[in-house]
C-alpha cells in the first residue's frame, strides 16, 4: 500500500523582505546616474539646436537689411540701412535724419523679423552713421567704423570698416558675464568679437554686413551709383 500512497510534495518556504536602506540607496545613485547621463546629451543637442537656429536668424536678419536698403532712399535717391531700436518697441529710432544711437536692439519689426533668437532675446544691432543717414544716404565711397576681431584685444582683425552688425548674446545673454571677449560686444563703442564659443564663456552669435557686399547689392539693385 505504501507504493501506492500518493507523494506529497515538500512544503515550499518563500522568504520576503524588503529593500534595506543600503540596497535603496544604491538604487538611486544608479538611477541618479542613468538620469544624469541623458539630460547631458539632450541639453547639448538642444544648444546645438539653438544656435543653429539663431544662425538661421540672423542670415534672414543680414538679407532684411540689405533688402530695406533696396527698398529705402533718401531725397537724393541713395540707399540708407536702418538705424537701432533705443526703446523696445521694434521701429529704429531717429533724431532727425541721424540715429538717436548708433548702438542698440534690432530693429525687428521694420525688418519684418521674429523679435527673439532662440533663447528668447532681442539681438543687438549697430549701424555706422554714415550709412544710416536717410537724408544723405550712402554712396560706393562711404566707409564703415565697425571693427570685427577674434578676441576683445582685436590682435586678428576680421574686418575693419563693417557698415554694420547683429550680435545675439547666446544662450547666457551676457546679463552677468565677466568674459572680456562677451563684454566686448555690450560696450556700446565700434569693437565686435566674433569667435569660437567657449563653455562656460563667450557663446556670442554675430554675423554683419561687408561695405564691398552691401555696395554690390545695390549696384545690382539699380540704387548706386
Amino acid at each position: 500500500m505504501d507504493s501506492l500512497t500518493a507523494a506529497v510534495p515538500p512544503r515550499l518556504t518563500f522568504f520576503q523582505h524588503g529593500f534595506t536602506l543600503t540596497e535603496m540607496a544604491v538604487v538611486l545613485v544608479i538611477v541618479a546616474l542613468l538620469i544624469g547621463g541623458m539630460i547631458l546629451p539632450i541639453t547639448a543637442q538642444q544648444d546645438i539646436r539653438n544656435t543653429t537656429e539663431t544662425e538661421t536668424l540672423l542670415t534672414s536678419v543680414g538679407e532684411a537689411l540689405y533688402g530695406y536698403a533696396a527698398t529705402h532712399a533718401a531725397s537724393d535717391g541713395k540707399p540708407y540701412l536702418p538705424c537701432p531700436d533705443t526703446d523696445s518697441d521694434g521701429l529704429e529710432n531717429r533724431s532727425g535724419n541721424a540715429c538717436a544711437s548708433q548702438d542698440g536692439s534690432l530693429p525687428w519689426s521694420d525688418l519684418g523679423l521674429a523679435r527673439q533668437d532662440a533663447w528668447g532675446n532681442t539681438p543687438r544691432y549697430a549701424v555706422t552713421a554714415a550709412f544710416s543717414n536717410n537724408a544723405t544716404g550712402f554712396t560706393l565711397l562711404s566707409a564703415g567704423n565697425l571693427r570685427i576681431c577674434e578676441e576683445a584685444a582685436c590682435t586678428t582683425v576680421l574686418a575693419s570698416t563693417a557698415p554694420a552688425i547683429v550680435v545675439s548674446l547666446g544662450k547666457n545673454g551676457a546679463a552677468t558675464s565677466s568674459d572680456a571677449d562677451e563684454l566686448e560686444n555690450t560696450d556700446a563703442d565700434t569693437d565686435f568679437v566674433d569667435t569660437t564659443p567657449v563653455s562656460g564663456g563667450y557663446d556670442d552669435v554675430v554675423t554683419w554686413i561687408p561695405s564691398g557686399i552691401l555696395i554690390n547689392r545695390m549696384i545690382s539693385a539699380g540704387k548706386l551709383p
